[in-house]
């Protein structure tokens, strides 16, 4: 079973805090330092979230300020003493990773006597990634790098390199057996790459790449086309479209197989856009692009959010969404966006999702330069530019030696056209669906 990703929590140190007020939090298995001065708790628990532990907490309780220090205190004894007299509840998790086992805690609950169950979540989930850019316009992921091991390295290894970063692993991506890092907010992406990069032991470095969807140009829609058409029976073989998710009013059709949101897992399905609804319909053949065949059957569709309200995604939830579709037995995956930057983590990836399996299909882009944008350019990529309604080229689908066929690009939605090679490449994977056989 292809299984890319496992969330993990080992040693790690942050610091947080103002003046006389500050809060600095290492965990490193079941033992904690901890050093409070004057810190309400509410902050003290934030530095367990920033490691990946869900917080949930009564929002009726009265919370004291934290002065203090605990040193090699065990997690079950350190969490009694902050929140007493209330009650907890603690739960661990125990996972393997290329270089050792892994035992960690997972989440917090805090609440009255007999009371566990009006504990809710300690701060909002974010429903938009921290997007920043570096040094040479290169977007990532605020505070996160990503590293890969040499063969015959261990948990030592990675336990010395977060003690120089002051970080905290917050996933493991297996294969290809990369860790991603959150840092404190004294450390750049920079300074830490350079650090990692020269420790022994460490292969590679990247940020936690960000990465733009590609859009579709919206004009008002001249007439023509067949509308969409949700009453075709799907077939057996099933396309994943990582995209902006999917409008919920659709997640009941018998096209759709399921839904997942890799931004956010634990939320409903949804679309901010309106771009992963557009190109799920078109991969199930309810919508077929202008000079597009229409087809008897349709194609169930997997769709996954893998990009936020500002059209965003990073290479740890493309690979969060791309171990969801192999998990779910889906062998078809299209993927309309695309970025100049070459990322070596995402192209191992790729790599692997191909070498078990999957086709993997993405949008060449809408810039006729030539060059290649990933993952289009990638070997194991089918790149897909865009054709007109007459059959010939699409005047803004790029081209080159790395686009391997061009489909249809122009389609429409609810009373508007779009134009794109986001719309030729679900196209081309639905139609790949219907040929390829059942295992």
């Amino acid at each position: 079973m292809f299984q890319l990703m496992r969330i993990v929590l080992v040693i790690g140190l942050l610091l947080f805090g103002s003046a006389g007020h500050g809060a600095s939090l290492r965990i490193e298995g079941e033992q904690a330092w901890l050093k409070a001065d004057g810190t309400p708790l509410s902050k003290v628990l934030r530095l367990f979230e920033q490691r990946g532990v869900e917080v949930l907490i009564d929002p009726s309780l009265d919370l004291d300020r934290i002065t203090g220090e605990w040193e090699n205190t065990t997690i079950d004894r350190l969490i009694a003493q902050l929140v007493r007299p209330h009650s907890y509840l603690l739960e661990w998790k125990h996972s393997d990773s290329p270089l050792g086992d892994l035992y960690q805690i997972s989440s917090i609950r805090i609440f009255s006597d007999g009371n566990a169950s009006a504990a809710r979540p300690l701060s909002a989930r974010s429903k938009t990634l921290d997007v920043v850019e570096g040094k040479g316009g290169v977007k990532y992921i605020r505070g996160e790098i990503m590293v890969g091991f040499k063969e015959g390295s261990t948990i030592r290894d990675l336990n010395r390199l977060l003690r120089k970063l002051d970080g905290t692993v917050i996933e493991v991506i297996d294969p290809p057996g990369i860790y991603r890092i959150r840092l404190n907010e004294g450390m750049s992406v920079e300074d830490a790459m350079a650090i990692a990069n020269a420790h022994e032991g460490i292969d590679s470095s990247e940020p936690n790449l960000a990465f733009p969807r590609i859009g579709n140009e919206a004009v008002p829609n001249l007439g023509g086309g067949e509308g969409m058409n949700l009453n075709l029976q799907p077939g057996e073989t099933a396309v994943a479209v990582l995209d902006s998710g999917l409008d919920p009013k659709y997640a009941d059709s018998p096209l759709i197989r399921g839904t997942y949101d890799a931004i956010d897992p634990l939320a409903d399905i949804s679309d901010p856009t309106g771009h992963g609804t557009l190109t799920a319909m078109i991969a199930s053949g309810a919508i077929v692009p202008f000079g597009g065949e229409s087809n008897d059957s349709g194609v169930p569709v997997l769709a996954i959010r893998t990009f936020d309200e500002n059209g965003m995604t990073s290479a740890a939830t493309l690979m969060r969404a791309l171990e969801f579709a192999a998990n779910s037995g889906v062998k078809i995956v299209n993927m309309s966006w695309g970025s100049e930057v070459d990322s070596s983590f995402m192209e191992t990836a790729m790599d692997f999702a191909s070498q078990n399996g999957m086709s993997l299909f993405a949008a060449a882009g809408n810039e006729p330069t030539g060059q290649p944008i990933y993952p289009a350019g990638y070997e194991s990529v089918i790149a897909v530019g865009g054709l007109n309604p007459d059959g010939t080229q699409w005047e803004n689908s790029n081209y080159g030696d790395f686009v391997e066929i061009y489909a249809p690009a122009k389609a429409a939605l609810d009373g508007k056209l779009y134009a794109g090679t986001s719309i030729a490449s679900p196209y081309i994977a639905g139609q790949a669906a219907r040929q390829k056989p059942v295992d």
